[in-house]
């Protein structure tokens, strides 16, 4: 539960910026030649790197505030393949709810634009 609070709004943001870029990836063209400015992709690579820079760091942060659980897990007797596994658990639980919920949000957000 801690780590809720840690991780939850950089990944709200991450999850944020890629439907935008999906929504404007799906968007129809206005047939302009350039619909957008030169640094676009700059622009949007800079967004994104900030975002998910954010994301690791507050990850990092967490899974150092995990340090003394882990530690006292070990001391106890589990092995630190139970310890990768409940990690990697945690990682595909995240990836396997926020990643459809981005997706049907990006296309939702493009629906009134593509009528």
């Amino acid at each position: 539960m801690d780590e809720a609070h840690r991780i939850g709004r950089p990944l709200g943001v991450v999850c944020a910026v890629a439907s935008a870029a999906i929504s404007s990836a799906t968007l129809p063209d206005t047939g302009s030649a350039a619909p957008f400015g030169p640094l676009t992709g700059l622009g949007a690579a800079l967004v994104a790197g900030c975002t998910v820079g954010t994301l690791l760091m507050a990850a990092l942060e967490a899974k150092h505030a995990r340090t003394a659980t882990a530690e006292t897990l070990a001391r106890m007797g589990a092995p630190s393949q139970t310890l990768r596994t409940a990690a990697a658990l945690r990682a595909t639980a995240v990836l396997t709810v926020f990643t459809p919920v981005t997706c049907v949000l990006a296309v939702l957000a493009a629906l009134p634009l593509t009528s």
